[in-house]
């Protein structure tokens, strides 16, 4: 009777795991339903009372039995045609798992039907959708093999041993449900499926073991979420826990375990388990609560009669059924409609046109009779459309830079960037990216007097950076908090402290002990960014007490003055190549050269080295295209003079730290250390110059060797002139407003006693030359009356004079 199969239930529950498995010894001839199962025909178990399992102990002088399965099972019927064992079962579903399989006498078929392949393929597709939003995983056989490995662990290995297992501990409601499975009908005995478990266990542990090793994890991340799903899957099926014995909590841990779990050992195995993915995958779970509860309806009388409450039990059949069926439409609709929300409308109506023919199949099996069309709805869905879906899905919400669909072979690229291409470009004509462009300046000019107040003899060079970036991270961090929509803000390019004939980029790694020393002539360059919108600063400043003087003081006057020139020159209107001849032609009456190769570029939103540029010296080998500015253009004017030649030189490849992404390259790294780094950089700074500072030193300095080599990152190199020279540096950013040029970063120089002066009249005509316009009519109305005269002028409208240039 029930109350006698609930007291045993009961009395087991206290019983660790190897007991109540070791408790259970009886043949094969003695299980319940063993006389069905020679008389198919018969629809009504015949009566028969079998004890499973009896485990002897002594208490108190008193011998007592647990009966781990006892039934009466001619008060048992069976409901459904399929639940009757038949001859002439399909071979098909035994392999798979299912139900109407074949009676099989086979052992390795019998050992394949325990681990129900049916249930693998979910699985299989999160660990292919995780790789794919990893956005590194490359069609290498490298790859490939790893990630086939990796199928293979959550698949055959883990979810093998997670149905064997709820098998077993199911083999009382399984006697009354599905009594032809291989342990109630006896067709496997206990120490066999004892064997089974721990072989599937250990080979599931023991891949993702192999997988961490090869993926070059310091923290075994693969093992770890191995091991914790082995644990769910225990205490799943297991009492005293038993998650299965509570319809929600249960079926939401096992919906998380088929979409989160293997989903996150692929994207570890090829980049970066992050929280938000995380999150995401587990509010994605809640779908996957829906598609466990498929499974319980089949179950009905066993877990009804065992006191299981699940769904269909707790609610019945056709409250259940609604109750599934929304928690999987309503959760992947509401993904579309936040990847609508969200700017993204072609991904959300790929997400609609794969869950319309789910809704269509609900109807017409699913919903029609949940008990008999269990099998064949569940059919509908067994090659992982929904975990193309949910790949899709949470690529868009992380935008990760490639998807890969190993079943179609997709691969789409850096979505960011097609966003980008799809958005109106935001210029200096909306108010609200002016003030973005000066926050980050002002932020940025900040940093610099806190970087120049650290500037002391003895300090060291890499303590110095590490402020300068760590302000400018703290007063952005504490911006835009609010926002609805997130807003990226930072270091847009790290602080460098570049030190006498070094040209630049000098941002040392902290193992680095350089110093600074008295009268040493520092270039600071540093930069922040809102949102995407760059303001850079560069300033020379001598380490000294007093007026600077001699060559020092020269070549600082012959960057700064060669710097308001420019600022003067790169005005709507202007083409680019006059701003270089101006250049040159400053620093030759201070007896200074430019350094070769220092290029000003125009900046945009996440863009710091546009196309439209301009040389501060012209050669042979370095040119660029004729272009003119334009109004509500953005430039850093960067301009860097030395008392030596000009032509600096690379001495050791090793000092280079400073490097940003190009996100045109797409060779196939093939070191994993090159992949994880990567990975890493791809992460964390998709579009701004970073510093190898920032990222994990071991696998740094493995990693980025290949990565320069085959083009995946763009070094700024430490050059230097020959020693005895100076070198001096001036940056800034300018906004090319309607009312004229407005110089958002600097810096006040020190007092500078130069042996030089600039007497050249052509040079003292830029320098008187306006910034901003002059404020009236009268000017306009005059060109009113040109242009309507059909007169047009080539000359820039007068502006007010600027009392910063230094002659």
């Amino acid at each position: 009777p029930p109350e006698t199969i609930l007291s045993a239930v009961s009395m087991t529950s206290i019983l660790n795991t190897v007991s109540s498995i070791l408790a259970s010894r009886v043949s094969s001839v003695d299980r319940v339903g063993a006389r069905s199962l020679r008389n198919p025909v018969s629809v009504e178990f015949t009566c028969q009372r079998s004890a499973w399992s009896t485990l002897d102990s002594e208490s108190s002088g008193r011998r007592f039995v647990v009966r781990a399965a006892e039934t009466d099972t001619d008060k048992v019927k069976s409901q459904a045609p399929d639940k009757a064992p038949a001859a002439g079962g399909s071979s098909i579903n035994q392999l798979l798992g299912i139900k109407g399989a074949a009676q099989e006498t086979n052992k390795w078929k019998i050992r394949l039907q325990l681990t129900k392949p049916v249930t693998w393929p979910p699985l299989v597709w999160g660990v292919v959708c995780g790789a794919a939003a990893s956005g590194n995983f490359h069609w290498t056989p490298e790859d490939v093999a790893k990630s086939i490995l990796c199928m293979m662990m959550s698949g055959p290995c883990l979810t093998g041993y997670t149905q064997t297992i709820n098998d077993w501990y199911d083999r009382e409601i399984d006697a009354i449900n599905e009594p032809y499975r291989p342990i109630p009908s006896g067709a496997i005995s206990e120490q066999e499926v004892i064997t089974q478990v721990w072989v599937l266990l250990l080979g599931g542990l023991g891949i993702a073991g192999v997988l961490d090793v090869w993926a070059g994890h310091t923290t075994p991340t693969l093992f770890y979420l191995a091991l914790g799903g082995s644990l769910l899957s225990y205490i799943y099926s297991a009492p005293p826990l038993k998650l299965k014995q509570n319809g929600w909590v249960g079926n939401f841990a096992l919906g998380a375990s088929y979409i989160s779990l293997p989903w996150w050992a692929g994207q570890a195995l090829f980049g970066t388990l992050t929280p938000d993915v995380v999150v995401l995958t587990l509010l994605y779970s809640i779908a996957g609560l829906g598609i466990a509860i498929v499974n319980d309806f089949k179950s009905v009388e066993g877990d009804r009669a065992m006191g299981l409450q699940s769904l269909p039990v707790a609610f019945g059949t056709e409250a259940a059924k609604w109750i599934c069926v929304s928690a999987i439409d309503v959760t992947q609709l509401s993904v579309a409609g936040y990847l609508l929300a969200s700017g993204k409308p072609y991904y959300a109506l790929a997400l609609l046109a794969l869950i319309i023919p789910q809704i269509v199949f609900q109807f017409k099996y699913f919903l029609k009779d949940p008990v008999k069309y269990d099998v064949k709805y569940q059919r509908t869905a067994i090659f992982g459309a929904g975990y193309i879906r949910d790949g899709f899905g949470i690529k868009s919400l992380n935008e990760r830079v490639m998807m890969g669909v190993l079943a179609t072979n997709i691969n789409l690229r850096e979505m960011s960037s097609d966003d980008e291409r799809d958005e109106k470009e935001l210029d200096l004509t909306s108010p609200e990216v002016v003030t973005k462009y000066k926050s980050a300046a002002e932020i940025v000019n900040k940093a610099l007097q806190v970087v120049l107040s650290e500037c002391k003899p003895k300090a060291k060079i890499v303590d110095i950076c590490e402020k300068g970036d760590a302000f400018i991270k703290e007063q952005t961090g504490s911006m835009y908090k609010s926002a609805k929509k997130k807003i990226d803000r930072g270091v847009a390019f790290p602080t460098c402290v570049s030190v006498n004939n070094t040209v630049g980029h000098f941002s040392p790694l902290a193992s680095d002990e350089t110093l600074l020393e008295e009268g040493d002539m520092l270039k600071i360059d540093m930069g922040c960014h809102i949102d995407g919108f760059i303001s850079l600063v560069a300033h020379t400043h001598v380490l000294q007490d007093g007026p600077v003087t001699g060559r020092k003081a020269d070549v600082i006057a012959a960057a700064n003055t060669a710097a308001e020139v420019a600022l003067r020159l790169v005005r709507p209107g202007k083409k680019n190549h006059a701003v270089t001849e101006a250049i040159q032609k400053v620093a030759e009456a201070y007896d200074c050269k430019i350094v070769e190769g220092v290029i000003s570029h125009q900046m945009k939103q996440n863009v710091i080295d546009g196309s439209k540029c301009f040389l501060s010296v012209s050669t042979p080998e370095t040119r660029v295209d004729d272009a003119e500015f334009l109004e509500n253009e953005v430039y850093a004017i960067d301009i860097v003079a030395s008392t030596g030649d000009g032509k600096p030189k690379l001495l050791d490849e090793k000092q280079t730290t400073v490097y940003k992404k190009d996100a045109d390259v797409n060779y196939q790294l093939k070191m994993k250390a090159s992949r994880f780094i990567f990975s890493e950089i791809k992460e964390n700074f998709p579009h701004m110059p970073f510093t190898a500072r920032s990222l994990e030193e071991k696998r740094a300095r493995l990693g980025l060797v290949e990565c320069v080599n085959h083009g995946h990152l763009l070094p700024y190199p430490v050059l230097y002139e020959k020693p005895g020279d100076f070198v001096a540096q001036i940056k800034f950013t300018v906004l090319l407003m309607p009312n004229g040029s407005d110089r958002i970063t600097s810096h006040s120089l020190q007092e500078l006693q130069p042996t030089k002066t600039v007497d050249d009249p052509e040079i003292k005509g830029w320098l008187a030359l306006a910034i901003k316009k002059k404020k009236g009519g009268g000017k306009k109305k005059k060109a009113k009356k040109a242009g309507e005269k059909g007169e047009t002028s080539t000359e820039a409208e007068p502006m007010e004079t600027s009392s910063n240039a230094q002659e």
